[in-house]
């Protein structure tokens, strides 16, 4: 019996399996804990400028309107400030939107456990593979 059998065959029976690790082996376990922390921390900050970016770039279309209504109609200097605001509301957003990459889903390294894979069931693959068994007779 092989070691990766037995720890199958544990895992079967709802034991943890007993294996011994090197060192480099939990420091590249800790990397990894480390490197999904902050993968998760980055899908965050990517999910928060997500939304974000429309968020701003609305407010800041909305801005410069009160701004121009301002100086057009009645030759305010307050107006001068809501375009001032939206110059600066803008480029918070650019500055989001450059910064929206998550170089750890680049990398392959996703955080979070709960999310959820789908895999294809065996019916649906054999009803496409029935649709295409028919297309090919026609």
């Amino acid at each position: 019996m092989s070691t990766g059998e037995l720890v199958e065959e544990r895992k079967l029976d709802g034991q943890e399996p007993k294996v011994s690790l090197t060192a480099e082996q939990i420091a590249a376990k800790k990397q990894r804990q480390a490197a999904e922390l902050a993968a998760e921390k980055a899908e965050v900050w990517q999910s928060i400028s997500a939304l974000y970016i429309p968020l701003s770039l609305f407010l800041s279309c909305v801005s410069f309107s009160a701004g121009a209504f301002l100086l057009y109609n009645y030759q305010e200097p307050a107006g001068w400030g809501f375009i001032v605001l939206t110059v600066a509301i803008a480029l918070s957003a650019f500055i989001a939107l450059f910064r929206f990459q998550n170089k750890f889903r680049a990398q392959g390294i996703v955080g979070g456990k709960d999310t959820e894979m789908i895999k294809p069931s065996s019916a649906m693959v054999e009803a496409e593979s029935e649709v295409s068994d028919q297309t090919v007779q026609e």
